[in-house]
């Protein structure tokens, strides 16, 4: 039995997609933290793999699955790594596992990933620690429910493997702050002319290989003036772009100065040390993209280009906030109690109803608790959350000179009636012609390579701005006189107001290089209304594609109903037009998913 005075060799590691299993882990390190463990925690991707053999002893992994069975991007290296054949299968017999799975089990692969990391690493040596969980989020108790009697199961285990551990721990205590951050009192402020632009820039110096430096040539609105919906094209030029159909573009967004000062007038005692420098002490935490320059860094700048303070607080924010609330007063006791509440598994109604609900955002949260709320600069990198970047699929055809993007521009009203701006699109909505940018380029779950001396039909089905990469694939196609039949389901509001690229569909269709399926849901004269209708009323058409001409189905847009509507409609087709039972149907659309004839990227 190892003693808890020793390093305990737990490490968490997460693969996330939108922060929901990384939220978990970081609560659960802090919960392990409390019962005087020293876990590891970190992305799997970021973890280095040699740890796995050196400093793993208890292995706790948290996963999402995304798409059809994908890992989540974070995850990709770790779950390569895992797979080369050559690894011996008593790498890791020195290794306890225990996994937790987010999925959705409305989709085919249910918790694929997790199921897929689980497995690899026992074949790998691992032994089990406690069961694996796969979480679902269309149960009423939803993912809190699973996660809590994992936890007591986990927590059980380690007690029997570790000596000393506590029953019970005492919640009040504040921990060390794992990235501490020191301001230099005594150093001149630190000023820059344009802090929405100028630093940002200032990432490509950190060594980072994937980071590009591109300038705007063009931010248009692509739907009509008085349309709900705002709908960027985006066009970057830059050098020597390498990318194919399917690929997509990070952006690093910032936060507007307008919430920055907003944040800081909150907490009155940042005020004079706002533009002073700042040095963060032990390891700095994972951003992807890259830190800005040291030599620009200050609570400013680090709120501006790395802290999201516009996102929904998580289970993990208000675990540490509680501890810079201030009891000493009646009101004060009842505002940390709350922050507790939020904080705990068993109270996730509590949390749900406060934050995710009315969409509350972090800055609102402080704003509200305020008055007895002091929060210390040394804590602000284990407080909030790092800004993510956010993925488009590149709309243009392969270009070493430039990449075009489409983004609709989010804008909402919450219960509280309260107006919503997405981060990232409220700022690339300001972006200027010639304005600098920094971008990277990454690959997608969509696979458009094919064998040069294949080219079977290509089925498209793309609602709103899904149709970026279908674009990207019908100009490239068409452009380098590929004899390649090309389908595209199109579903928008109005063909007046909407209609992505209509011209453009129009022209190809004259040209007899694509065969384009328009529906418009808020037309008073189309009888059409959703996709998934339109292929039903083409279903001879569609059944004759897949069955007969081994067509490749390419799904993208919004996730939820339309994919699994789209889903149930080929099911009917195949039964009608194919002569099949649903489950057979069932069956060769998963046959034709393992076999990359049915891709699908949703968000």
């Amino acid at each position: 039995m190892t003693s808890i005075s020793e390093r305990s060799g737990v490490t968490v590691l997460y693969g996330s997609e939108t922060g929901n299993a990384q939220d978990y882990a970081q609560f659960l390190a802090k919960r392990l933290k409390y019962f005087g463990l020293k876990p590891t925690i970190m992305s799997l991707d970021h973890y280095p793999l040699k740890n796995l053999v050196t400093d793993t002893k208890f292995l706790i992994i948290i996963c999402s699955t995304t798409g059809q069975g994908e890992l989540p991007r974070n995850s990709k290296k770790f779950m390569k790594f895992l797979l080369k054949k050559k690894l011996p299968s008593d790498l890791l017999n020195h290794i306890e596992l225990t996994t937790f799975g987010i999925g959705d089990s409305s989709y085919p692969k249910f918790n694929y990933a997790i199921k897929k990391i689980h497995a690899r690493l026992l074949q790998l040596g691992c032994s089990e620690l406690c069961t694996r969980c796969e979480a679902d989020e269309q149960t009423p108790e939803g993912v809190d429910g699973y996660y809590s009697e994992w936890e007591t199961n986990l927590l059980e285990a380690l007690k029997k493997k570790i000596q000393g551990i506590p029953l019970t721990y005492d919640e009040t205590v504040l921990l060390p702050a794992d990235n501490p951050v020191e301001v230099l009192y005594n150093e001149q402020d630190i000023v820059t002319s344009d802090p929405s632009t100028e630093v940002s820039l200032t990432r490509i110096g950190d060594g980072s290989t994937d980071l590009i430096l591109g300038s705007v040539k063009d931010n248009k609105r692509i739907t009509k003036e008085g349309h709900f919906q705002d709908v960027r094209h985006l066009i970057i030029e830059s050098e020597n772009l390498l990318y194919i159909p399917g690929d997509t573009v990070a952006l690093y967004p910032s936060n507007d100065e307008a919430s920055v000062d907003a944040l800081i007038q909150l907490q009155p005692h940042w005020i004079p040390i706002a533009d002073k420098p700042l040095v963060i002490h032990g390891e700095v935490p994972f951003i992807e993209g890259g830190l800005i320059d040291k030599l620009k860094l200050t609570l400013r700048s680090l709120l501006t280009h790395h802290l999201d303070i516009i996102s929904i607080p998580r289970r993990s924010f208000f675990m540490t906030l509680a501890h810079f609330s201030d009891a000493s007063t009646e009101d004060g006791e009842r505002e940390q109690e709350k922050l507790r509440e939020f904080s705990r598994i068993e109270e996730s109604e509590e949390l749900y109803n406060y934050a995710n609900r009315p969409r509350r955002l972090i800055l609102e949260t402080i704003l509200e608790f305020q008055q007895n709320l002091r929060i210390p600069v040394d804590y602000i990198l284990d407080l909030f959350p790092i800004i993510k970047p956010r993925l488009f699929l590149i709309a243009s055809r392969p270009s070493p000179n430039l990449v075009e993007l489409i983004v609709a521009v989010v804008v909402y009203k919450t219960i509280l009636r309260r107006v919503r701006r997405g981060l990232c699109t409220k700022w690339l909505k300001l972006l200027q012609n010639n304005d600098k940018i920094v971008f990277s380029i990454h690959k997608s779950n969509l696979k458009f390579e094919l064998p040069n001396y294949k080219y079977p039909p290509i089925l498209m089905v793309s609602p709103g701005t899904g149709v970026a990469p279908m674009k990207s694939l019908i100009e490239h196609i068409t452009l380098t006189g590929i004899q390649q039949d090309l389908y595209l389901f199109y579903g928008c509001r109005s063909k007046e107001n909407d209609y992505l690229f209509g011209d453009l569909w129009d022209s190809l269709k004259s040209q007899n290089k694509l065969s384009i399926y328009p529906c418009f849901s808020r037309d008073l004269d189309s009888k059409v209304k959703y996709v998934q209708h339109k292929i039903y009323e083409q279903h001879e058409l569609v059944g004759d594609l897949i069955l007969n001409q081994n067509a490749i189905l390419f799904i993208c847009g919004s996730s939820g109903a339309m994919p699994r509507e789209v889903r149930i409609t080929l099911v009917e087709i195949l039964v009608k037009f194919g002569k099949m039972k649903n489950i057979e149907a069932d069956d060769y659309l998963m046959n034709m998913e393992n076999t990359g004839r049915y891709l699908q990227e949703t968000w």
